[in-house]
């Protein structure tokens, strides 16, 4: 069963949107005891229209042009019927590339917008967020132009070979491909963590689903 062509309803704020997007979850390590608490996630934005988005909290999703390098010209394939790809590796335990395209923010110390700067770090922040944490998952923006999926969900795609994690102005001869540029951002609401006893040390408390801290 491929639910995207299954499916006869959805949660996304675009009704025509039958994607699929998967996130970790993201958990509270009590220190104390090793007990694990959920934590929540909070509305991202308010649009134009004056409403809080996503209705209920869950991620944004952007769909993504490249920019910069006068690309703004160029052709964007739009993903074909079925196509899947994932980014990061949980085996990861050091840095690879522009953040591995994912990042975390501490919010209220100076937020801005553009996603996984130098504000950013690759791992959770080691101090006390006041206004929780965004993290941002960014995508390949280059496909190879023949496969829908890849034995690592991965190899079949690329980022740019200049411009970092965020699409620059070329795609490399194996992935010759342009798409969509597909980034997530999540807004987990850390606030009932806040006690900086958690922080000692340069430690954090956080811990997402597939065990990563």
């Amino acid at each position: 069963m491929d639910p995207s062509t299954e499916s006869t309803c959805t949660t996304c704020t675009y009704s025509e949107d039958f994607s699929n997007y998967w996130t970790a979850s993201l958990y509270f390590k009590s220190p104390e005891n090793g007990s694990y608490k959920l934590v929540p996630q909070r509305t991202n934005f308010v649009g134009l229209d004056g409403a809080a988005q996503p209705v209920g909290s869950g991620i944004t999703v952007y769909y993504m042009t490249p920019f910069s390098g006068g690309v703004a010209k160029q052709k964007v394939t739009a993903f074909k019927p079925g196509f899947r790809m994932i980014t990061g590796s949980p085996d990861l335990r050091t840095k690879k590339g522009a953040l591995a395209g994912i990042c975390h923010r501490c919010n209220g110390n100076g937020d801005g917008f553009a996603p996984c700067d130098s504000k950013d770090t690759s791992e959770f922040p080691a101090k006390l967020c006041p206004r929780g944490i965004r993290a941002s998952v960014i995508f390949p923006s280059c496909w190879d132009g023949k496969n829908l999926d890849s034995p690592n969900h991965s190899s079949h795609v690329a980022y740019s070979p200049r411009g970092g994690t965020l699409a620059g102005p070329e795609c490399p001869a194996s992935h010759p491909v342009r798409v969509p540029q597909v980034m997530y951002e999540m807004q987990w609401d850390t606030t009932a963590f806040n006690d900086a006893k958690y922080f000692e040390g340069g430690k954090q408390p956080f811990v997402y689903s597939f065990g990563d801290q």
